[in-house]
C-alpha cells in the first residue's frame, strides 16, 4: 500500500495530493499567500531559474522524469496554485495535465489538459535520481507544517537526511 501511495505522490506530486495519501486532513495543510515575505522570495527564485529548468525538460539528464510547474490560476476567490505534469513544451509554451483536484476552479478537474503561460509559473519541480529539485514553495511551506507532515514530505521527496 505504502509502494501504491509514493507511486501516486512521485506521478501527480502536489503537496495536496500528498495530504490526502497520508491521511492528513484539512488542518495539517498549510497555505501562505503570494506576498508573505518567503512565500514572494521563493516565487521570484522559481520564475528565475525556470530557463534552466524547461532546457533540462527538453533535454533531460540520466535519472530525470516526473516534470511538473504550479501554475497559479485566476478563480473567483482571487486565485488557486495547481501543480501541472506531463508538461509538453509547444511553440505557444508550455501544456499539461492538471495534477491535483482544484478547489475553486469550477472548469478544471484532475487530468484537465491547461496551457501554462510562463508569468503564471510560480514553482517548478522534477526527480532526479529518486530526489526532488526545485519545490522552492514546498520548502518554504514545510517550516510551517507539523513535524508529522514535514517528516512525511522529506522522505517522500527523497529530502530525508
Amino acid at each position: 500500500m505504502l509502494i501504491l501511495r509514493l507511486l501516486l505522490l512521485v506521478v501527480l506530486a502536489p503537496v495536496a495530493l500528498l495530504a490526502r495519501l497520508l491521511g492528513l486532513t484539512r488542518r495539517d495543510m498549510i497555505a501562505l499567500p503570494d506576498d508573505h515575505p518567503e512565500m514572494a522570495s521563493a516565487i521570484r527564485e522559481a520564475q528565475a531559474s525556470l530557463p534552466e529548468f524547461r532546457r533540462l525538460l527538453v533535454s533531460p539528464e540520466p535519472g530525470m522524469k516526473y516534470f511538473a510547474v504550479k501554475v497559479r490560476f485566476p478563480s473567483a476567490q482571487g486565485h488557486e496554485h495547481c501543480w501541472v505534469n506531463e508538461l509538453e513544451l509547444r511553440d505557444s509554451g508550455l501544456v499539461g495535465k492538471l495534477g491535483n483536484h482544484p478547489d475553486s476552479l469550477p472548469d478544471l478537474q484532475l487530468g484537465s489538459t491547461v496551457n501554462v503561460a510562463a508569468n503564471a509559473i510560480t514553482d517548478w519541480s522534477y526527480s532526479k535520481d529518486g530526489v526532488y529539485q526545485g519545490h522552492f514553495t514546498t520548502k518554504v511551506l514545510m517550516s510551517h507544517m507539523s513535524k508529522r507532515m514535514r517528516r512525511e514530505v522529506e522522505q517522500v521527496y527523497g529530502w530525508a537526511a
